[in-house]
């Protein structure tokens, strides 16, 4: 009688997640193979099937395991009962400060969204619309509440999310140009971004700013007359 399979080193798991998240930062989905995550992560293909399915299992658990905990983190925020404007300050830091704590994951999503999201599943798209819908449901009620000005839930997101993705994808791009134009540019770190992140909302939000009669309605499209209008 044959004996059992022996388990697995502890952190073999780990260090499979870490391999393809590697992988799949630095060639997408499409074009990284099992036997490329093998190299990588110093194991064979079959203790990579032993921990997961196929190559779709090991994409989405990477994906999973980045939304899930960040969307649980945002509701939390929303639940504690405090005004918008403070629950939006706090859902900016969160969010900064979970991209700051994955260095591999911006890669992969931002090769995702090149590719139209199409190897994200269901489960997948409904963390990721939960984060929207945290982020843009206390946008909406802060309008509500006349602590914001009414503008368009998603172009708010987007303003706040746009920048900090930038700042970070393009920071190889930065250091070429430090190093070979010699251009000083200066780095922030995550509390200067929170900050920073933290000052554009409130001014893009701030009742009575100038973009008050922009003609932009409560329910976020293009309309007459601006909410102090009415």
């Amino acid at each position: 009688m044959a004996p059992p399979p022996s388990a697995p080193p502890p952190g073999t798991r780990a260090r499979i997640l870490a391999a393809a998240a590697a992988e799949f930062g630095a060639r997408g989905f499409d074009a990284t193979t099992v036997d490329r995550i093998a190299r990588r992560g110093r194991v064979n293909k079959a203790m990579i099937y032993y921990h997961f399915q196929n190559k779709r299992a090991l994409y989405t658990t990477i994906v999973r395991d980045h939304f899930t905990p960040v969307a649980e983190r945002l509701a939390a925020i929303v639940a504690n009962p405090a005004p918008p404007d403070q629950q939006l300050d706090r859902l900016i830091a969160a969010i900064v400060e979970s991209l700051e704590a994955s260095t591999y994951f911006l890669p992969i999503f931002l090769r995702e969204i090149a590719d139209g999201g199409v190897h994200l599943g269901l489960e997948e798209l409904d963390r990721i619309a939960r984060i929207f819908a945290t982020v843009t449901g206390v946008i909406v009620d802060g309008a509500r509440q006349k602590i914001f000005r009414p503008v368009h839930p998603a172009l708010a997101h987007f303003t706040l999310i746009g920048p900090l993705v930038m700042y970070r994808a393009s920071a190889p791009v930065r250091a070429r140009i430090k190093t070979i134009r010699h251009v000083d540019i200066q780095e922030a770190d995550s509390a200067a971004i929170v900050q920073h992140l933290q000052m554009v909302a409130r001014r893009m939000l701030a009742l009575g700013g100038a973009g008050e009669a922009s003609g932009v309605n409560r329910a976020g499209g293009a309309g007459g007359a601006s909410g102090a209008d009415r």
